[in-house]
C-alpha cells in the first residue's frame, strides 16, 4: 500500500481520460437525441442533426449518402419507433441496442428482432448511422411459432 501511495500521480493522463469521457458522454447524448427525433418522425429536425456528408447504411449494407429520405420513410411508416434497451459508448462512437415497432419489418418478425444501431458523431452531429439486425434469425423464430 505504501508503494502505491508514494507513486507519482499523472494528472495530465487523468485529464485526457476525463476529456475522452466527456466526448463519449456528449456523443451518447447526440445519438440519443437523434433517436428521439426519429421517434417524433421529424425529418426537418433530423436533418439538422446530420453532417452534410451524412451516410445511412441499412441492414443489407446499402449505403445512402446525404440527408434526404427520412420524410419519405416517415410518411410510409408514421408510427415507427426505436426502443432503446442499451447504449455503449467509446469516443465519438455510439452503439444502441434495441427494438423497433411499426417499421417496414412485419410485426411478427419485428417483435423477435434485435437491432443494433451505430452512430459516428463528428462536429456534434451524426455523420454515419448504421443498422445491424438479426432479422433472418427473427424470421425463423416467427415461422416456427406459426
Amino acid at each position: 500500500m505504501k508503494a502505491f501511495l508514494n507513486r507519482p500521480f499523472n494528472f495530465e493522463k487523468m485529464g485526457a481520460k476525463n476529456k475522452q469521457s466527456e466526448l463519449s458522454n456528449f456523443s451518447k447524448s447526440v445519438a440519443l437525441k437523434f433517436v428521439e427525433v426519429i421517434n417524433a418522425g421529424d425529418s426537418e429536425e433530423l436533418i439538422k442533426l446530420q453532417t452534410r456528408d451524412f451516410t445511412l447504411i441499412d441492414m443489407a449494407g446499402n449505403e445512402y449518402l446525404g440527408r434526404d429520405g427520412w420524410q419519405s420513410y416517415f410518411s410510409i411508416y408514421p408510427k415507427y419507433k426505436i426502443h432503446v434497451q442499451h447504449v455503449l459508448i467509446s469516443g465519438n462512437g455510439v452503439a444502441i441496442v434495441g427494438k423497433t415497432t411499426d417499421s417496414h419489418v412485419p410485426p411478427e418478425v419485428e417483435e423477435r428482432e434485435t437491432v443494433l444501431w451505430t452512430a459516428e458523431i463528428r462536429d456534434n452531429l451524426v455523420a454515419e448511422w448504421r443498422i445491424y439486425s438479426d432479422i433472418e434469425e427473427a424470421k425463423k423464430k416467427a415461422q416456427a411459432t406459426q
